[in-house]
């Protein structure tokens, strides 16, 4: 018979781990959508997902589901929730926030928290009530089944999303064939426990109305709540992040993943983003544009007499869309538009340029940080010619957060400085960093003026040179000269950025971390031995995840795409760890000692790793390869230790599997927060390594010693 209740809870768990790792990608994505993308934003996020998932695991374990009928209504649930998490999310914020304020940490932490809620604590509660009900069927533990089953979901729903749902479905139709999925498998359970007729018919009912009455324009409506009086023109998800285009009166403003990335009709930015830059070499032949060509700075480019301009922006799509509503950029001969990663450009090109401009935001995430380190800056000089110029920009400083501000424009100036001789700042609208092993100059009225360029308002009747300089030095003299310098696999720069956002509330240095985390450490000191070593697990497979996404950032610049493909991977190795590796070893804690002695050497051997990888990052196969390889490891040990865990721990099954799940769950709750927005920004990639490394090896060796109090 094809329905029976071991069935109907195999395709359950698989269903569980399909619909939570596509809505965790989807959910994720719209957050950071909302809130800005930076590191401790995503550590945050991920911290509540981890933590009121473990929570509802524990819940599981007081059995208070005694009708088994309710499993049809979780069931129908899992699959609705999402719809309204994310639709609430764009609804929500700038009714309970004012639009456009930046939040802070605890606003973010809060209103992600609540919101969070129902679908992580039901999908956690579900996985303990599902692994006892099934074990209870089977007469024996089989907690390890479910997890392996669950991970098998999720390795369909990583694959699916990442190679199909991305490409063909908006983001609320991906959620709309979750809610189909999970609703006729709510249908399954009802057949099985003998309950055919208004449940079905209800459940059948609301599913079509969903997907037939809910207009396909959705995501445009939920847009409209999150952009107040603008009008939307377009959005798109790409593998690169969603574009949204809006318009204000006659202004058009693009959006990519929440950040603003330019707005139309804005003369002075453009004229100051390239002018600056433009006049200091009279032999600026051969032109290098690092993104935001399609704001109206290519046409400021093609005022001086120049043989070629490069203009590189690694999203084909964001030309795609920049064009078809600008027309700023317009076919001419000299342009050549190159849809790759600058950094990875620069590494293959052996052309010399004259004059480089990064228009980019500040390095606010490490995705943006890449571009203002001291590794970039070395690349760009090895493309320069001898007197060329290079330009970044920073927002001026500010009187809420002027030492923050500061201390940002003095690692940049101090990172500059490594590699070339001169640098000036000219302070506009932002301030500009012009460097050079060549003369440079303030003098930009005159040089437009003697250079003929027909500029709008960079120009002797809105600039005043003496001015200019006279507050560039001032500017110069209070940075601090023997600032950190910022590196690739220690990004001081953003670190410094989310400071500068916590000066803004008030809020002194990472205290706010060590509020958020109390809640977990007191849970730990809860836990017993085998418990402990699984919340050692759990940050360290997060810990290792996050590293591994990280590192692939810096150095190919997107993870938008592969992020669900890493996770994807992690989940294979979960999967492959829980169901088959663990078979291979015996069920007993010198066993135990040894797979979180063995994720310590794998988190010491990760730093050594990545920094080969970064010599071999040219090489894109073999690193994508092993960058996948690494990821898979991470969720075979992880795996295999929860299998471990659940064999050694005594009790009730609902007790075991509530109390494993949610210990491994906590730890990686914690690890996400502290890992994203601590170690990693303030000591390194490296450092980080070898802390959480080492960490693993005080615990299996705990764990050996003290065995035989077992």
């Amino acid at each position: 018979m094809f329905l029976n209740e071991k069935k109907n809870y195999r395709i359950s768990a698989i269903s569980l781990g399909f619909t939570a790792v596509i809505t965790q990608i989807i959910v994720i994505r719209e957050f950071l959508s909302v809130f800005s993308s930076n590191e401790p934003v995503i550590g945050i996020l991920f911290s509540n997902w981890m933590l009121l998932t473990g929570l509802g695991a524990y819940l599981g374990k007081f059995n208070i589901l005694k009708n088994k009928n309710l499993l049809a209504v979780f069931q129908f649930l899992t699959g609705a929730i999402p719809l309204i998490t994310v639709f609430l999310l764009s609804a929500l914020r700038n009714r309970i926030f004012t639009p456009g304020r930046m939040l802070s940490p605890f606003e973010i932490y809060y209103s992600s928290f609540v919101l969070l809620i129902p679908f992580c604590i039901l999908t956690g509660f579900l996985f303990t009530i599902i692994s006892k009900n099934f074990s209870g069927l089977l007469k024996s533990n089989r907690i390890s089944n479910i997890y392996s089953l669950e991970s098998l979901g999720s390795i369909i729903g990583g694959l699916l999303f990442n190679f199909l749902f991305l490409f063909v479905f908006s983001t609320f139709n991906s959620l709309k064939i979750l809610f189909i999925i999970n609703s006729l498998i709510s249908v399954l359970f009802l057949f099985v426990f003998k309950k055919k007729n208004a449940g079905i018919i209800t459940s059948i009912a609301v599913s079509v109305i969903v997907f037939f009455i809910i207009p396909k324009n959705f995501d445009k409506k939920a847009l409209e709540y999150l952009y107040p009086n603008q009008e939307i023109l377009d959005y798109s998800e790409t593998p690169f992040g969603k574009i949204i285009v809006t318009k204000t009166s006659d202004q058009l403003n693009f959006y990519e993943n929440g950040t603003t990335l330019f707005s139309t009709g804005d003369v002075i930015k453009n004229e100051e983003d390239i002018h600056y830059a433009m006049v200091q070499n009279p032999g600026n032949k051969n032109i290098l544009l690092v993104s935001g060509g399609i704001s109206g700075t290519v046409k400021e480019i093609l005022k001086y007499d120049i043989n070629s301009l490069d203009y590189v922006e690694i999203n084909p799509w964001l030309i795609k869309t920049g064009n078809r509503f600008t027309k700023n950029i317009e076919e001419n001969q000299k342009v050549r538009i190159i849809n790759k990663d600058a950094r990875l450009f620069l590494k293959s090109t052996g052309k010399k340029y004259d004059v480089v401009i990064i228009n980019l935001p500040s390095p606010a995430n490490i995705e943006i940080n890449r571009y203002y380190t001291l590794d970039f800056f070395k690349d760009v000089k090895n493309n320069m010619t001898k007197k060329g110029v290079l330009s970044v920009s920073l927002p001026p400083t500010t009187n809420y957060a002027g030492a923050e501000s500061v201390n940002i424009q003095s690692v940049i100036f101090s990172t500059l400085s490594k590699v070339f001789t001169n640098i000036i700042i000219i302070p506009g609208g932002k301030n500009y960093f012009l460097a050079s092993d060549g003369m440079l100059s303030y003098k930009i009225a005159e040089l437009i003026e003697s250079r003929q360029i027909k500029t709008d308002y960079v120009n002797k009747y809105y600039i005043d040179d003496v001015q200019n300089m006279t507050r560039g030095k001032r500017l110069t003299e209070e940075l601090n000269k023997n600032a950190e310098v910022n590196k690739d696999f220690k990004p001081v720069a953003s670190f410094l950025q989310w400071k500068y956002r916590l000066a803004h509330f008030n809020i002194p240095g990472n205290i706010w971390i060590f509020i958020l985390t109390i809640p977990v450490l007191i849970s730990v000191f809860r836990m017993n031995l085998i418990n402990t070593a699984l919340f050692t697990t759990g940050l360290t497979s997060i810990s290792t995840e996050i590293i591994l996404i990280i590192s692939f950032q810096i150095l190919y610049g997107y993870i938008y795409q592969m992020t669900g493909i890493f996770i994807t991977f992690f989940m294979i190795g979960l999967a492959f760890g829980s169901f088959r590796f663990y078979k291979i070893l015996d069920t007993t804690f010198k066993d135990y000692s040894f797979i979180q002695f063995t994720f310590g050497i794998y988190t010491l051997l990760t730093a050594f790793i990545i920094f080969l990888l970064n010599l071999l990052s040219a090489n894109s196969i073999i690193v994508h390869i092993v960058f996948l390889i690494m990821i898979f490891i991470s969720g075979t040990l992880t795996g295999t230790q929860f299998s471990l865990a659940t064999k050694l721990t005594g009790g009730s099954i609902a007790k075991i599997s509530a109390d494993s799940y949610s210990s491994e769950i906590t730890g990686s709750a914690f690890g996400a927060l502290i890992v994203s927005a601590v170690l990693i920004p303030v000591l390194g990639i490296f450092i980080t390594c070898i802390l959480i490394g080492v960490l693993n090896l005080i615990v299996a060796s705990f764990i050996f010693s003290k065995s035989k109090l077992y």
